[in-house]
């Protein structure tokens, strides 16, 4: 039983009633796919990091960095509405989409792989260039600017839950988890067909989504094939599901007092983590200095819930800049 289940909420599956099929999608999306990207991988510390770029070299650089157990094809559908000004490039991370799998991670080497693709992209020919993350991507973001910002000439944080640091020691984010018989090391489960693991598909946190083509597009995306135990071929999600175990997010200070870069904000209102004392202190601390946006009636997904919306609000914050 999942946790949602536990806590009496009903799982949001978006594509159970189509089992498998693919939704009809909008111009604007079949466009955006259509368009060509550039597809390359760099080696960062002994694993192949895969990325994709759009638009022309000698823009101003423009990555975007997915959130926990996702892709760089959840950006996809965005990176083609933002060449006209930039050289926008999506990476997957290590133990997430077609990169490769490590058997420790570390926020040093994930930054690493963050400023590796942005020159392997060709991004920073332009000058100095922008980083947008979302979730998990958001963490990473952060930490790229708490660690080289100045190499950077912004840095958009997308609905990232964020704690009440210490203004000294700093806080912790996640805390590896130890490997014993509490937390046993997890495989993930090889599906028969595509179709299955597509129809179960569901947004952690959990939350609604209209916009089915969107959602079949990353759930999709998101599968490899994979051997079945007892023979054959079959579907499993690419992710690493151990990644979360031995990857410690740190931050040694409070990164809002004094970022090395210019920050923004972006949140859904319905978030369940544009709540909260920590989502006031981010409020507060920004306050006057960042950019700081909140777009109504979406959750935390809110690039998939309102995609033009998104693309508008991230074009007109990245004029300003």
């Amino acid at each position: 039983m999942s946790k949602d289940e536990e806590e009496g909420k009903d799982v949001i599956r978006p594509l159970a009633a189509l089992k498998g099929a693919k939704p009809p999608a909008p111009e604007w999306f079949e466009k955006a796919l259509a368009t060509p990207s550039e597809e390359g991988e760099v080696d960062v510390a002994g694993a192949k990091i895969r990325f994709s770029a759009w638009g022309e070299v000698g823009k101003r650089g423009l990555l975007f960095v997915h959130g926990g157990r996702a892709h760089r094809n959840w950006w996809r559908p965005f990176a083609p509405y933002f060449t006209d000004k930039f050289r926008v490039a999506a990476l997957d991370l290590s133990g997430m989409g077609d990169s490769d799998w490590r058997p420790h991670y570390s926020l040093d080497v994930v930054i690493d792989e963050l400023f590796a693709v942005i020159e392997a992209a060709k991004l920073s020919k332009g000058g100095r260039p922008l980083v947008v993350g979302h979730s998990f991507g958001g963490w990473v973001t952060l930490a790229a600017v708490e660690r080289s910002g100045e190499g950077l000439s912004g840095a958009v944080v997308i609905d990232s839950p964020l704690g009440v640091p210490d203004p000294d020691e700093g806080y912790t984010v996640i805390k590896p988890k130890p490997e014993d018989e509490t937390n046993p090391v997890r495989t993930n489960r090889v599906y028969p067909t595509i179709e299955e693991p597509i129809t179960r598909f569901r947004f952690l946190p959990n939350q609604p989504c209209e916009e089915l083509y969107l959602v079949d597009h990353i759930a999709r995306n998101g599968l490899t094939k994979a051997p079945m135990p007892g023979g054959g071929a079959g579907w499993t999600w690419k992710f690493d599901p151990n990644q979360g175990r031995n990857f410690p997010i740190h931050f040694d200070r409070d990164l809002l007092i004094a970022a090395r870069c210019p920050l923004a904000f972006i949140y859904g209102e319905d978030s369940a983590f544009a709540k909260g004392d920590g989502f006031a202190h981010l409020r507060e601390r920004v306050k006057g200095r960042s950019p700081f946006i909140v777009m109504p009636a979406v959750h935390h997904h809110l690039m998939m819930e309102e995609p033009i919306a998104f693309i508008s609000t991230l074009r007109a914050l990245l004029s300003c800049w």
